[in-house]
């Protein structure tokens, strides 16, 4: 299950600088860099540790109102181009998606309000282009002839031949699957509840025949803030087993004057029986950094499994431990080809981390970028490997 990042970026940060029990540093390390100064990695599908997927995008020369998308696939040491499926190609800006649950079962979706919504399905040969759904934000892959796709108030599902489509009672924009009559979804009321004026959130359940809203506890601000405008993030949704799901977010709103930002992460956990509110530190394979309000890699093995981890582009902590500086891959040559004064103030900025299957490693994909440095700008692709015991 692969996480989106809200706000990641490098730099400095709270923390202490790590080492591995090696002693080595603990930190990205790139396995991609694009050469193209204008693109970004969007998306990245991990099907074991010999086998990946990523979108990426670089905008048109003239024409800034479209992206050229490309294709990579990772096969055990390297990314390789592949050739785009059939209808894809340089399009209107949209939103990407890359969801597998086999080498033989591989979807890429597009969606945008000036595309429409395109699907393609990889069967371990070549891609094919399929029937697709409305705008989709989020995508489950159980296997060929069973996915969902949500978007807005509607769920879709694929029964290998064609989509049908439900109505819910809510603005869903994640989802998290256990089985075929196990999927989770999460999102946001259309309408204020518990003083949250943009929409409370909100957790739905397929159990193989119908959609029902699970009764949550209430997320209430403090009696300080209740005046603002207050609201919740999105949940990401991580659910590892029937009676272990997680639902993490967090509360942003102004106090009173309007000045100080109030920040609250929180989390629901379902035990197989009932949802209660807890911290998301007790997830302990999945969380949320409070300090950064950025959502983590999960579904950790190996040698870190059971261990809490929670990583963004700039920190993680193990289990019980303080959060430490997440180090950076060593500075990319920009504009000159070479790595100038102002390539050394660059960032990694990542849009997604998921774990690399059988392993106790994760992906990040973004870029690497230089920011306000006028000519000196730039933005590289970047997919980024994090590996807590790296060796000689």
């Amino acid at each position: 299950m692969a996480l989106a990042v809200a706000g990641c970026g490098g730099g400095s940060g709270a923390g202490e600088p790590a080492t591995a029990p090696s002693g080595h540093p603990v930190a990205w390390t790139y396995s991609h860099l694009a050469k193209d100064l204008s693109s970004s990695v969007v998306n990245v599908a991990a099907v074991s540790a010999h086998d990946a997927w990523a979108v990426a995008l670089t905008p048109v020369v003239g024409n800034v109102d479209k992206q050229q998308v490309t294709l990579s696939r990772y096969d055990g040491s390297s990314w390789r181009p592949q050739t785009l499926p059939p209808g894809m190609a340089a399009a209107p800006i949209a939103e990407y998606r890359l969801e597998a649950s086999s080498p033989r079962d591989v979807w890429l979706f597009r969606s945008g309000p000036n595309t429409g919504t395109y699907a393609a399905h990889f069967d371990g040969t070549q891609w094919q282009q399929t029937p697709a759904p409305g705008g989709v934000s989020d995508v489950a892959v159980l296997g060929p002839a069973d996915v969902w796709a949500v978007g807005e108030s509607t769920a879709w599902h694929w029964d290998g031949s064609r989509w049908t489509s439900v109505s819910l009672p809510a603005r869903v924009t994640h989802l998290a699957e256990v089985a075929g009559d196990d999927v989770w979804a999460s999102g946001l009321t259309t309408g204020e509840e518990y003083g949250l004026t943009y929409g409370a959130p909100v957790v739905l359940h397929w159990d193989g025949e119908t959609w029902k809203r699970e009764q949550l506890p209430a997320v209430e601000p403090p009696s300080a803030y209740r005046s603002n405008s207050m609201g919740a993030s999105p949940m990401a949704l991580y659910a590892p087993a029937a009676d272990d799901v997680w639902a993490i977010s967090r509360l942003v709103g102004d106090d009173d004057n309007g000045d100080a930002v109030y920040i609250a992460p929180f989390a629901f956990h379902w035990n197989g029986t009932s949802w209660s509110k807890t911290s998301p530190d007790a997830c302990r394979r999945c969380g949320i950094a409070a300090g950064d309000g950025v959502i983590t890699a999960d579904g950790m093995e190996g040698d870190n499994a059971g261990s809490s981890i929670l990583l963004s582009s700039i920190h993680y902590r193990a289990t019980h431990g303080r959060a430490r500086k997440l180090g950076s891959p060593p500075a990319a040559a920009g504009r000159s080809g070479k790595v100038t004064a102002a390539d050394r103030k660059q960032k990694l900025r990542l849009l997604e981390i998921t774990a690399i299957p059988g392993t106790d490693r994760v992906w990040g994909v973004g870029s690497v970028k230089v920011e306000a440095h006028g000519d000196a700008n730039f933005s590289r692709g970047a997919i980024v490997q994090y590996d807590p015991h790296p060796r000689d």
